[in-house]
């Protein structure tokens, strides 16, 4: 992460949508999770700037189910994002 990386630095309502649901790892828990699982393996261990794109008939037991895609770094896939979670609101 970011030296300085606070959740007080993050804009509260960013994403105004009610169906988009905010959460901060400040134990990295699940980015350490994320980060040492073999589909989304990252070098240095936790993944962080991150966007991760489930369907709704994803569940978690031992681990989430249909992922529909995610990319590393958002700004780097951004477009590939956008695709993605075009086609699948238009599901």
């Amino acid at each position: 992460m970011v030296e300085g990386d606070k959740r007080a630095s993050w804009p509260s309502g960013l994403f105004s949508d009610s169906r988009v649901a905010e959460f901060w790892d400040e134990e990295k828990v699940l980015g350490r999770w994320f980060g040492h699982h073999p589909d989304y393996l990252n070098e240095e261990g936790v993944l962080w700037d991150t966007y991760l794109l489930y369907g709704p008939e994803s569940r978690w037991s031992d681990r989430p189910s249909d992922n529909v895609s995610w990319g590393y770094t958002i700004m780097r896939t951004r477009e590939q994002m956008r695709r993605d979670l075009v086609g699948l609101l238009g599901k």
